[in-house]
């Protein structure tokens, strides 16, 4: 099995996983304590950021590495797995300017009954190029996103990509995520052969700036599985005036 087929099958592994993208069924921003309608428990924002704090009692049925919960626990972002008698898991996690996030799936949701696998571009071996980073002062950018009717949101950026695409050069803005960034992109299949919204693509500068950028390893955006997650969309300069015939294209449903 190829690298590429390898990654292909973490892809699908990861998309049915217990937290996978298809199974998102609620996303609840938590500014006070509350209650939501899918699990049990009160939900409050913890006073840093980002995490949330879980009150609950024995009859609530939540359990948290396999204890039940009783009294009030908190929850790490992106780390503490909250489980329902039913099932259903819960996490905290954040987004910019959204740092008390409660993120709840359910396996048996009718997305995930529905999905069957992810449709992607055979390997094009002309869909690889050779970037350099160029640090700015701008230590934030503005990203729309698709679940805000207004405004923008800044995200964390390590400055742009310089790329040479088929005779143009483009300065690709990437946001960080972790110790790697992202560019979300736009190409002249958006709409048609691929995902409308854009698509993603996963990089990492060397010390010297240089990146390689291979699209054969282009992936669905979480909101191509779920209207749940809130993504960030292609800014102007991400947008390529070329089809690009690499990496998935869309979510094929039953």
């Amino acid at each position: 099995m190829t690298a590429f087929e390898k990654w292909k099958a973490s892809r699908q592994a990861d998309i049915l996983a217990a937290q996978g993208d298809v199974s998102l069924i609620a996303m609840h921003d938590i500014k006070e304590a509350m209650s939501v309608s899918e699990v049990a428990g009160t939900w409050a924002p913890t006073s840093e950021n980002p995490g949330l704090t879980l009150t609950a009692t024995v009859a609530d049925g939540l359990k948290i590495n396999g204890e039940l919960v009783d009294g009030v626990y908190k929850i790490i972002a992106d780390e503490t797995v909250v489980e329902a008698a039913d099932g259903r898991t819960m996490m905290a996690t954040s987004q910019p300017e959204s740092n008390h996030l409660l993120a709840i799936w359910d396996m048996t949701c009718a997305a995930r009954q529905n999905y069957v696998a992810i449709d992607t571009y055979a390997y094009n071996e002309n869909a690889v190029f050779e970037g350099q980073l160029e640090r700015d002062e701008q230590q934030t950018f503005s990203f729309s996103h698709t679940s805000d009717s207004a405004g923008t949101r800044q995200h964390e950026s390590i400055g742009e990509i310089v790329v040479e695409i088929e005779g143009q050069t483009y300065r690709l803005r990437p946001f960080a995520a972790g110790a790697y960034s992202i560019i979300v992109f736009r190409d002249m299949t958006s709409g048609s052969e691929t995902y409308g919204t854009g698509r993603m693509l996963l990089i990492k500068p060397d010390a010297n700036g240089r990146v390689t950028l291979d699209f054969n390893y282009s992936f669905l955006p979480p909101c191509a599985f779920s209207p749940h997650f809130n993504c960030p969309m292609p800014p102007f300069s991400n947008r390529l005036k070329r089809a690009m015939t690499a990496g998935e294209k869309n979510v094929i449903w039953k």
